[in-house]
């Protein structure tokens, strides 16, 4: 059985004082609905957003994915709001938003992910959905049970999954582990995090595409796997959806 640590859902603060342009954002949210599974709350002042976060702190819940700051707020800036978020949390994704360039480098002060200009669209917030989606993919880990015992492994280590015949087998840079969960059940936990189904047995990691030739897909370690016919254009289709620019 597998055992994870990766949210179904992707959670997203935004903390955003003028009622139209967190409108605009929502809007832009529900548009991205339809690829990704996004659970959204918008919070008007920094010490609402505050207090929000230190109740998930004091009772040990989860920290949203991602942090939405606009850099003008009452009371206190997007920037020192930010910096006491990193106190809470080193991992949260901070984005700041704001209509005025010359705040991008004291954004990054408070370790920012990203600096983005208002009016946000709907192309530049899927551009920050993939980008961080690829972060989640190199930092996250699966804890899987295997018939030699527990082992916790990085995602962006696990070059592709085999189904043979009641067991699969985890194919890594390094070795493989053989697992008694069904491929079915791995493809519906890390669909969400670029692997995709390129054949019945097969399950791939996009991150370790490294080509096509004779109708096979070429991946890390040379290792080359045939592509079902009609798999092959949803195959590519994903492949330019999550990689982009960035093919390894």
């Amino acid at each position: 059985m597998i055992y994870t640590d990766l949210s179904q859902q992707f959670t997203i603060y935004i903390c955003e004082d003028i009622k139209e342009h967190s409108e605009k954002m929502l809007e832009i949210c529900s548009l991205l609905a339809k690829e990704y599974s996004l659970n959204v709350t918008v919070f008007q002042s920094a010490g609402e957003l505050l207090q929000c976060l230190g109740n998930l702190q004091r009772e040990n819940k989860a920290f949203p994915d991602l942090i939405l700051l606009d850099i003008e707020l009452p009371g206190m800036n997007g920037i020192t709001l930010g910096k006491q978020i990193r106190k809470m949390n080193t991992d949260v994704f901070l984005v700041f938003i704001t209509s005025y360039i010359e705040y991008a480098v004291k954004g990054y002060e408070a370790n920012a992910f990203r600096y983005m200009l208002k009016p946000l669209s709907q192309e530049v917030m899927r551009n920050l959905l993939m980008d961080i989606r690829k972060e989640y993919s190199k930092k996250k880990k699966i804890t899987l049970k295997t018939r030699d015992g527990e082992v916790l492994l990085p995602l962006q280590e696990l070059i592709y999954i085999s189904a043979e015949d009641k067991y699969t087998i985890l194919h890594t840079k390094s070795q493989h582990y053989i697992s008694d969960y069904s491929l079915k059940k791995y493809e519906e936990q890390l669909k969400e995090y670029g692997f995709f189904r390129i054949y019945r047995k097969y399950l791939v990691n996009l991150y370790h595409h490294k080509g096509m030739q004779d109708g096979k897909v070429v991946l890390s370690q040379d290792y080359r796997l045939p592509v079902s016919k009609k798999r092959m254009s949803e195959y590519r289709r994903q492949l330019f959806h999550f990689l982009g620019e960035d093919l390894i």
